[in-house]
């Protein structure tokens, strides 16, 4: 197939994962990254533009018209939105540009809708990691929405060999990589005593923590991020709040990575990972830190489970996984397989799928 992506593109980005297993699946990728040109404007030209963007709606369906001109250059057959800021005009735009099937697969939690664009606008698939969400959305407002998580990508999220200076920077009892807030702050601070390592990029001016001592102000991504994960003993997953019912990527790429981690109890977990056998989970600070104790002076647990996880994150949990979900619900999968015969054309493949 040929599949048109919108999402920023960067390291170990959500959007980037995306292309890069979809092309890993044979199929033709081009993403589309609404807020690249940013990179290039300095602080003072980005701040003005983001500004205008957002109090003029005409500009803001401009800001888009990259996206509008790849749907009509490249023809595909799928256009995935990996974010919530496509405003709902510019799906308007791309209905006649293109016969592509259009869906968007929304990787955080609810509150990070913020204008609520996806649900205004005429899509022919909505995927979200929460099933609250999807419950919500489907039952109230009868959109086609289903639970899709997020997953890894065993191109980097696997087990890496360490060189001693690998050790060296990465080595430590806890560690997680993450941006930071209050709430993961206010947890985090019990274990300033622990050999800890937080790894992230911009630690917030505004938050006021003894933990800006132990974050390295370092964002580490892909094989760098396995480094870390593999280099720490325990890898701490606390999630944001606004988690109602669903996890965030980091259980994914810790488990593909072959770390050990403890992380927040969620209603689906259990469908993804077998709690305590596959990954350890609190509920409590006083459990999160018996846990922390225990499991750092149980180095054989601690790798059984580590095994298990990253043996089912790479057999369950992949981004190839999560594609032909996607596939399949919006009746694309006909395509895929039509095109492995090299008597269909593509366009008879397309008819085929409607």
């Amino acid at each position: 197939m040929r599949i048109l992506i919108s999402g920023q593109i960067y390291a170990d980005s959500f959007a980037r994962n995306i292309a890069v297993s979809a092309e890993g699946m044979g199929h033709k990728v081009i993403t589309v990254d609404p807020r690249r040109l940013r990179r290039h404007l300095g602080y003072a030209g980005t701040i003005l533009s983001e500004y205008l963007r957002k109090a003029l709606a005409t500009l803001e369906v401009c800001w888009h018209r990259p996206l509008v001109r790849a749907a009509q250059d490249f023809q595909p057959d799928l256009i995935l939105i990996a974010h919530g800021e496509l405003p709902p005009g510019v799906i308007r735009q791309l209905r006649p540009a293109s016969r592509a099937r259009i869906v968007a697969w929304f990787p955080d939690s609810i509150g990070s809708l913020r204008r609520q664009y996806l649900l205004g606008a005429d899509l022919d698939g909505w995927f979200f990691k929460d099933p609250y969400m999807v419950d919500e959305f489907r039952t109230k407002l009868g959109l086609n929405a289903f639970y899709l998580p997020e997953a890894c990508n065993p191109r980097w999220h696997r087990r890496v060999e360490l060189t001693d200076a690998d050790r060296q920077k990465y080595g430590c009892d806890l560690t997680s990589a993450c941006s930071m807030y209050y709430y993961r702050a206010r947890i985090l601070e019990m274990f300033m005593n622990y050999d800890l390592k937080l790894w992230g990029s911009g630690f917030p001016f505004w938050l006021n923590s003894p933990l800006r001592a132990r974050y390295a102000n370092q964002f580490v991504a892909e094989l760098e991020k396995a480094k870390a994960f593999n280099a720490a003993r325990v890898v701490l997953n606390t999630m944001f709040p606004g988690e109602i019912e669903s996890v965030n990527c980091r259980v994914f790429e810790a488990a593909g990575c072959g770390a050990f981690q403890i992380a927040d109890s969620k209603p689906v977990l259990p469908e993804l990972f077998e709690p305590e056998r596959e990954i350890v989970t609190f509920r409590s600070r006083d459990e999160l830190r018996d846990k922390v104790d225990y499991y750092l002076s149980h180095s054989e647990e601690r790798r059984a489970i580590a095994n298990r996880a990253c043996e089912r994150a790479h057999r369950e949990h992949t981004y190839e996984r999560r594609l032909r979900q996607i596939f399949e619900k919006i009746g694309l999968a006909r395509v895929v397989a039509g095109s492995r015969n090299p008597q269909n054309e593509r366009a008879k493949a397309l008819v085929g799928s409607d």
